[in-house]
């Protein structure tokens, strides 16, 4: 199954899982532990996971949609199966998961959860609050269901059961998510990709703001298990607020709005081995310090 993950992500890093393997690989003692806190679509944690290079993954998300869909499909995945091949794909049903989802929390994990993987299949480039793929008059090339393909994401949701108990989900800020993982000390590897400074507002509903950058750069300067951060090439990043640990420029396709090939830059945590710097296929990256 070449895509793991049900979700559609704006960036999505599952392209980075045969990096992040090599990296887990590298470091002594190996960690057993993979931790995302700020998960998304999590595809690298599912490939890690699925593949055994990691015996338990630990995906947090602060957005309640989020972490209600990766609650649900690991508690209740027969139902949830159940949902995506009775529910219609259309613009009357479209306004109706919408409802759903922005009236938020109900105590129930399942509505709240299939609404958001309704709106994130059906809507333009998976962002949740932007309009459904082919528009509102369904006049575009593509429509409301290309991205919906009910007996693919089922199969994805089945392989994905078998391993829940290897799934930790939590619903914290990326900070408090790294308190709580703290205990793990040097047998979790944490990958970090927060909410762009650039792109956050256009991209996330739980945007960080400046102070959550510089917070989350203090956190991780004090963490003591090995971690790796993707940021979008901003020297706000690379020269303030990461300008004393290692720092590389790496090439990366972008599918949100436009596709096109962009530039990321990756931090490393000080004690972390790095084995190399090909974080995409056929593309290495470019040391900025360190």
């Amino acid at each position: 199954m070449r895509y793991l993950s049900p979700l559609r992500y704006p960036g999505g890093k599952a392209r980075l899982a045969p990096y992040l393997q090599r990296l887990i690989n590298a470091q002594t003692p190996r960690p057993a532990h993979y931790a995302e806190p700020f998960a998304g679509g999590a595809g690298a944690a599912l490939k890690l996971l699925t593949d055994d290079i990691v015996e338990e993954i630990h995906l947090n998300d602060l957005n309640p949609g989020i972490a209600a869909f990766w609650r649900s499909i690991t508690t209740a995945p027969e139902d949830f199966c159940a949902l995506i091949e009775a529910t219609n794909v259309d613009l009357e049903e479209w306004h109706r998961q919408r409802e759903i989802y922005y009236a938020g929390e109900t105590g129930d994990d399942l509505p709240l959860g299939f609404a958001t993987f309704y709106l994130n299949r059906t809507n333009r480039s998976g962002i949740l609050h932007a309009g459904p793929i082919g528009g509102l008059e369904q006049n575009g090339r593509w429509k409301i269901d290309a991205r919906y393909n009910k007996g693919g994401l089922v199969q994805r949701i089945k392989a994905i059961a078998p391993l829940s108990n290897r799934i930790h989900v939590t619903q914290l800020e990326g900070l408090k998510f790294l308190e709580e993982i703290s205990e793990l000390d040097s047998n979790v590897f944490i990958y970090a990709d927060p909410p762009y400074i650039v792109q956050g507002d256009g991209l996330y509903l739980h945007a960080f703001d400046e102070s959550a950058h510089v917070s989350l750069a203090e956190k991780l300067a004090l963490t003591r298990s090995p971690w790796m951060l993707t940021y979008d090439d901003d020297p706000r990043i690379t020269d303030v607020l990461y300008n004393n640990v290692r720092s590389a420029r790496f090439p990366i396709a972008h599918t949100a709005h436009k596709q096109h090939i962009g530039t990321e830059a990756v931090i490393y945590s000080d004690s972390i081995s790095v084995p190399d710097l090909e974080l995409t296929t056929g593309r290495a990256a470019e040391w900025i310090a360190g």
